[in-house]
């Protein structure tokens, strides 16, 4: 991000928390002479303690600042030579062969099962470990077979690629693997199919600090699935697709989007059961509540959304996947944080990763809220900070 987008973004944060540039000035010890350049993007506010202090008077994380997600920052669960695997293996683009290699679907559906489970477990370390020869080998069978099983069977490998890839901060790699997966899903023609990977390049763009575009994509994916979504299944992606616009439309700060999405998935919720998995998305109506966390922490509203997560049934977020609880408590801790109230956001990383421990210790999001609180610290830290940042492998 350039110095010109980050004054617009700094501006627009400005401006949604009621401050006059004087008095914003005036909070962070600067001149009003000062912010006007700033904001005009003739004066760089990137020195990361400056950013720091703005984003302590803004009242919000540096992620939500610069309206994009940490990278890896990290090798705890994805190091170097990993990428450099998955990477060789998405860049592949083979031809049939005659190779010793049987074409077996079934090998690969189980090794697919068993990285879904890994994800849903958060145990991101494993599922970066088994992606490059499940990536090879389920391209390696369409390339022979040809098949709509062996077509979709890809395509969910790339979707699980891009959804690791994108939770562990190698975002320009999460799209790559969304980009092979909706050119195979199209040759389809399954738009179910269609979606599901769509969705994930969206996340990807998000990611990447491109909000309008992702909110753009999730609604146009969506409404194309509307016509087609006549099953519980259909339904509930509908419906997950809708809380990624949503999530997209807060960080591009357009509230009323929000509202309207996450209402429309909530309506979606009422047909889907609670229980259900379909698409490993796990959609019911807690999830929306947890979009809807996610949401207010995207458009600055910490508090609000402290105020929602507590409103949850305990006993729902009890039975939601390891991976989904464990980013839940990550997002209240960053909107704890949010809110200036450190001790409590320090308890509910900590409860974070007792239930899914690599959620905390190799998702850079977490990672980034961690080093926030570090760095806020006017002295040393309180001791399960410190602990905590040393097994996130955080250094500041």
């Amino acid at each position: 991000m350039d110095d010109r987008e980050l004054g617009q973004r700094i501006a627009y944060w400005r401006r949604r928390r009621g401050l006059t540039q004087e008095i914003f000035a005036d909070r962070l010890g600067r001149s009003k002479s000062w912010v006007e350049k700033i904001e005009r993007g003739a004066r760089s506010a990137g020195r990361l303690a400056m950013l720091d202090l703005v984003c302590e008077v803004l009242r919000i994380d540096l992620a939500t600042l610069i309206g994009e997600e940490p990278r890896r920052r990290a090798a705890i669960c994805l190091p170097d030579p990993q990428v450099e695997r998955i990477q060789s293996a998405l860049e592949r683009y083979s031809f049939p062969s005659r190779d010793d290699r049987a074409a077996d679907l079934g090998a690969v559906s189980r090794q697919l099962e068993h990285a879904w489970t890994a994800f849903e477990f958060a145990d991101y370390d494993i599922v970066s470990l088994v992606l490059p020869a499940l990536i090879e080998d389920a391209q390696h069978i369409h390339d022979i077979v040809k098949s709509e099983q062996s077509a979709r069977l890809l395509t969910e490998v790339y979707q699980i690629a891009a959804s690791t890839l994108r939770k562990l901060g190698e975002h320009s790699l999460a799209w790559l693997a969304g980009d092979r997966g909706i050119t195979l899903a199209r040759q389809s023609g399954d738009m179910a199919s269609v979606v599901a990977t769509g969705f994930r390049i969206a996340n990807a763009l998000l990611s990447m600090g491109r909000s309008q575009q992702a909110q753009t994509l999730n609604v146009s994916l969506a409404e194309n699935l509307q016509p087609e979504a006549n099953n519980e299944a259909d339904r509930a992606l509908y419906g997950h697709v809708l809380l990624q616009g949503a999530i997209a439309a807060a960080t591009a700060g357009n509230a009323a989007a929000v509202r309207d999405l996450t209402n429309e998935a909530a309506d979606a919720a009422r047909y889907v059961s609670p229980n259900n998995n379909h698409y490993r998305l796990a959609f019911n109506y807690t999830n929306v509540l947890l979009h809807q966390v996610g949401a207010l922490l995207a458009l600055g509203e910490g508090g609000r959304a402290i105020e929602v997560a507590e409103q949850i049934d305990p006993e729902q977020i009890r039975m939601l996947r390891r991976e989904r609880r464990a980013a839940l408590l990550v997002d209240t801790a960053r909107a704890y944080s949010q809110t200036g109230n450190r001790d409590q956001a320090i308890r509910q990383l900590i409860e974070a990763e007792t239930v899914a421990a690599r959620e905390v210790q190799c998702r850079p999001l977490a990672q980034a809220t961690i080093a926030d609180l570090l760095r806020r610290c006017q002295s040393t830290p309180p001791l399960g900070l410190a602990q905590l940042a040393e097994r996130a492998g955080v250094r500041i």
